[in-house]
């Protein structure tokens, strides 16, 4: 974990630290109440028969456990905003580790889960016992103040039990963590059959996905029942232990108490602490797995985690649309071979740039890493003399207008996946979803602007997402437009409009750079970058138009290319 996040994590959670313990200390001692009383009870009320003592008695008995019921609710209280105050930590860390992670890889939902595993255990009490451990030796030590044999009774019991919890690890953690891993990839397999469900019922490949489906969901449960009986045996090991060691107690306190070397009192008292030495360890054994498991979440937490910023960086005015590349290079995140070699390339306000090549060629990686979603491989990328890759991603975003092929909608309204969220701005709003030809096909949906997508809401078409897309992309005018492969779910008159925002935002100086063969776009570009080979040639549209309807694009100069 780096220093500074273990410091400032440790600042926060140090008064909850502090007043959990001094609760715990409280509910602890209180608890000695019950077998004190008993004590009383038997050694004192029983042979004086005092009616008035075994009132005082009853009265501060009663009190002290109203007490203890006080700092019991006090320390689940703090064990809960223990809980808040981790997630408010973890929480924005945790979206600035997804906002750094360039690879796709699913860190958000993971770092996620992992917070609401560990919060969830705080609040539902369950670090609890954990808490109360640090006190068995005070209880261990009571019985042994009531005599020897007593103490060593409960002292071998609370290792019997310890060993019955390490057995348990050792004997089931492999097995379960197997178990939950296949059990994930199967519901993970679920989950993508549902976004393919079209393509799936078309072809017939639903009884297939289910035999599939099926085998992971099997094998998974195989090792969950494997694990779980496992964990039953040495759960039931464990609390069959424990009414053993309470006859134990019982009987041998009645031996003790025989030989006249321990009164009766003695023998209900030490069963109850004997109860309560047990009670953290019983509970601990119960929910081992549990903890094994939140633990293991806190540790991954605490590893991954990554620094905010001391503070909020400074905006910076509205760049000049002119995108440079400095012998650039680009490679697909965690590749050190470079998918296109470094090329210098150099796009003027209102420039229309189509990037073209083959299939795997690198279009969408080169719009990738111009848009700053993507690191360069070398070299730098800059918009308006700005370096993208070191400009703060919350003021450059607000700049740079994104079309991705497969455009994906948030859960929330269209208006704000228009407004990026700023639905406020309702002018720039709906400028942009007319200038995207999509106003009237939004006005056409059940609730306009405030129809909800994603779970629960509307299903929208492939194009409709396109449009939506395109309106997100053109929302605030920004300096830099990257489109990839924006025409492919429009019809003929969707296209037109979208050519027409395109010719619009390049009249108000936008840089421009479409990932396309359809010859529309093609028509309206001033330049092409053309990707062959890990190389990247610049020519006019009309010479590649010329080559590309022609016998190849060997003749394509390598004008403006480096290396």
């Amino acid at each position: 974990m780096i220093k500074g996040l273990d410091v400032a994590l440790g600042q926060r959670l140090r008064p909850h630290v502090r007043m959990l313990a001094l609760f715990g200390l409280a509910s602890n001692l209180l608890l000695l109440v019950s077998p004190l009383y008993m004590l009383q009870i038997y050694d004192r009320v029983m042979s004086s028969g005092s009616y008035d003592t075994l009132i005082w008695l009853t009265v501060i008995a009663v009190f002290l456990l109203m007490v203890y019921g006080a700092a019991e609710m006090g320390r689940r209280r703090v064990s809960a905003l223990a809980g808040a105050e981790i997630e408010a930590y973890f929480a924005p860390r945790a979206f600035k580790r997804f906002e750094e992670n360039p690879e796709g890889r699913p860190v958000l939902a993971q770092d996620l889960s992992r917070i609401t595993r560990v919060q969830t255990y705080l609040q539902s009490g369950s670090v609890l016992p954990f808490a109360d451990l640090p006190f068995t030796p005070l209880f261990l030590v009571v019985m042994f103040l009531i005599h020897p044999l007593i103490g060593m009774i409960g002292l071998a019991g609370t290792v019997l039990v310890f060993g019955v919890a390490l057995a348990a690890e050792l004997t089931s953690r492999q097995t379960s963590e197997a178990s939950q891993d296949v059990l994930g990839r199967a519901n993970q397999f679920a989950t993508d059959l549902e976004r393919q469900r079209s393509a799936l019922v078309s072809m017939g490949l639903i009884e297939a996905a289910y035999r599939k489906w099926r085998r992971e969901k099997e094998m998974g449960q195989d090792l969950s029942l494997s694990a779980s009986k496992a964990d039953g045996r040495f759960t039931a090991i464990s609390r069959s232990a424990r009414q053993t060691l309470q006859i134990i107690i019982l009987g041998g306190g009645a031996a003790l108490a025989l030989g006249q070397e321990i009164s009766p009192g003695s023998i209900v008292a030490a069963s109850i602490i004997l109860a309560r030495v047990l009670a953290p360890v019983d509970q601990i054994v119960g929910g081992w797995r549990n903890s094994v498991q939140t633990w293991d979440a806190w540790r991954e937490l605490t590893r991954d985690a990554v620094e905010l910023p001391d503070q909020k960086p400074t905006p910076l005015p509205r760049p000049e649309a002119m995108l440079v590349g400095d012998r650039l290079a680009i490679s697909l995140p965690g590749h050190e071979q470079a998918l296109l070699q470094p090329f210098n390339f150099e796009a003027k306000p209102g420039e229309i740039i189509i990037l073209a090549g083959a299939i795997g060629s690198g279009k969408t990686s080169l719009l990738q890493t111009l848009s700053g979603a993507w690191p360069a491989g070398s070299g730098t990328v800059s918009l308006g003399g700005r370096s993208i890759h070191d400009w703060d991603v919350s003021d450059r975003g607000r700049y740079i207008g994104y079309v991705p092929q497969d455009v994906e909608l948030l859960p929330a309204t269209i208006a704000e996946n228009i407004a990026r969220f700023h639905a406020d701005e309702l002018d720039a709003l709906m400028v942009a979803a007319k200038a995207a030809g999509a106003h009237e096909a939004i006005l056409a949906l059940p609730d306009g602007y405030d129809t909800r997508v994603g779970p629960g809401g509307v299903r929208l078409s492939a194009g409709q997402r396109q449009l939506i897309g395109v309106a997100r992309a053109l929302y605030g005018n920004p300096s830099l437009l990257l489109f990839d492969e924006p025409t492919a779910n429009l019809d003929s008159i969707a296209a037109t409009s979208l050519i027409n925002a395109i010719k619009a935002a390049s009249q108000e100086g936008s840089v421009i750079m479409i990932s396309s063969h359809d010859r529309r776009l093609i028509d309206v570009a001033d330049t092409v970058l053309f990707l062959r080979q890990g190389t990247v040639f610049s020519t006019s549209t009309e010479q590649y138009l010329k080559l590309a309807l022609g016998p190849g694009t060997s003749g394509v100069s390598p004008k403006g290319a480096a290396g």
